[in-house]
């Protein structure tokens, strides 16, 4: 093949990659033999081949094929800035750290792999570190859409809604068309009681997709804090008929009962809700457990909130808003404390969301689990005290502290479990000795 047609091969591949295109993306690059082209031409196949890989789930095989190249190029900062996007894909998060920080040792002015290293930096929950490389990332001319965007959710994470909303704004002005950016923008203004600007941002994402179910789920849950009921109906009534067999427009039903004082309609109508064996995905289980633990710890339902936390423990759902509501309702009121991330380690049991290395469950069965939780606590001491107690109430046995993850400071907040994360890696306790 002549030098112009692989490189009409190689930007072909890369057009449909970029138009969302693997699987031809793929059909594609078949047309080249690897070993025929120069180093360059190499990198630049394998990170295609990688993307689309990556991007049909295939991640195994993107791994090991660039694993094998960078055994013959050890020094292609492309190559392991590729091979970090693919840990990062996958969540093999300290792996993908240490690709893109080798990639940038080799090439520090690659301003795509530093947005990618504060990505990574961003899952891992490092945010103070995610927004100085997205900062960084900017100040050398990366995609500012797509980092302007990263950075204002970093921003709320950090509770800077200020500096968020400023964010989302500037990001807005040059992409005026997301309406999903619209919406999150609308529930910045509507958490810091701007309603008015709120509603303006809604009417904007209606605009652009009326038929959004988050749309019409947040805008009906800021007009019942707005107290315009009138509004909050009409959304609701959208949003029934957007989802009539999801669970979301009840709970905004049960918002706006309880806003419109029938208490005892608004907790049978999460009971209902609760009692409803499936959910159509994740993150609709997520909000309904979240809604309830708001609702029961408002209203002083201790004996409810206690109940509903170990049933979102047994379905690997304590989330951030899920634990923050409950320590709001049963921890210790604070003006400074720690936030803490500890390894647990405990024995094995069914119903975990499991994670572990090989293909293969090891002929002897898994014995022990290890999983992340995150604490707030005054101290070392008591963080792990916390945890330990609440690993125990929550039916673990024989657990133990393996490992501190990490620590920041924090003011302002109630002690107690700030989330559990809902994988867990499992193992056979002699395999890991």
């Amino acid at each position: 093949m002549e030098p112009e047609d692989i490189d009409s091969v190689l930007e072909r591949a890369n057009r449909l990659l970029e138009a969302g295109q693997p699987e031809d993306s793929l059909q594609c690059l078949a047309r080249v033999e690897p070993e025929l082209l120069d180093a360059d031409e190499r990198t630049e196949w394998a990170s295609l081949r990688a993307w689309a890989l990556t991007e049909l789930g295939r991640d195994e095989e993107a791994v090991e094929m660039l694993i094998g190249l960078l055994e013959e190029l050890p020094y292609s900062s492309r190559l392991l800035s590729t091979l970090g996007v693919v840990f990062s894909n996958n969540d093999e998060l300290e792996d993908a750290r240490d690709a893109l920080d080798e990639a940038l040792s080799l090439n520090p002015a690659d301003e795509v792999a530093v947005a990618n290293l504060a990505l990574v930096y961003e899952k891992l929950r490092e945010y103070q570190l995610a927004l100085d490389l997205y900062e960084r990332a900017l100040s050398m001319g990366a995609d500012i859409d797509w980092v302007l965007q990263r950075k204002a959710a970093v921003l709320s994470e950090e509770g800077r809604y200020a500096e968020a909303k400023a964010t989302l704004k500037r990001y807005l002005s040059l992409v005026p068309e997301d309406a999903d950016q619209w919406i999150a923008l609308g529930i910045l203004y509507s958490d810091d009681e701007q309603y008015a600007e709120s509603f303006t941002c809604y009417e904007q994402a209606e605009r652009l997709d009326p038929a959004a179910a988050a749309l019409r789920l947040n805008w009906g849950v800021t007009a019942v804090r707005a107290r315009e009921m009138q509004v909050a109906h009409a959304q609701l009534a959208f949003l029934q008929q957007l989802e009539p067999h999801s669970t979301r427009w009840w709970l905004l039903r049960a918002f706006i009962l309880e806003e419109e004082g029938d208490l005892a309609g608004a907790e049978g109508l999460y009971d209902r809700i609760l009692k409803q064996a499936r959910f159509s995905d994740r993150s609709e289980m997520y909000y309904a457990l979240e809604m309830a633990m708001d609702f029961f710890a408002r209203h002083k339902l201790h004996s409810r909130c206690s109940r509903l936390l170990k049933r979102a423990y047994a379905s690997n759902a304590c989330t951030v808003e899920l634990c923050e509501a409950y320590r709001e309702a049963a921890g210790q009121y604070v003006e400074q404390a720690f936030w803490f991330s500890l390894m647990i380690e405990a024995d094995y049991r069914a119903g975990l969301s499991e994670v572990y290395d090989g293909e293969e469950q090891p002929l002897q069965g898994f014995t022990r689990f290890r999983r992340v939780f995150q604490v707030v606590a005054r101290n070392h001491d008591e963080a792990v005290g916390l945890v330990l107690e609440f690993a125990r109430r929550m039916g673990e046995s024989n657990p133990a502290v393996r490992e501190f993850v990490g620590h920041e400071p924090i003011e302002d907040i109630h002690t107690g479990i700030y989330e559990v994360e809902t994988d867990s890696f499992v193992f056979a306790h002699d395999s890991a000795e």
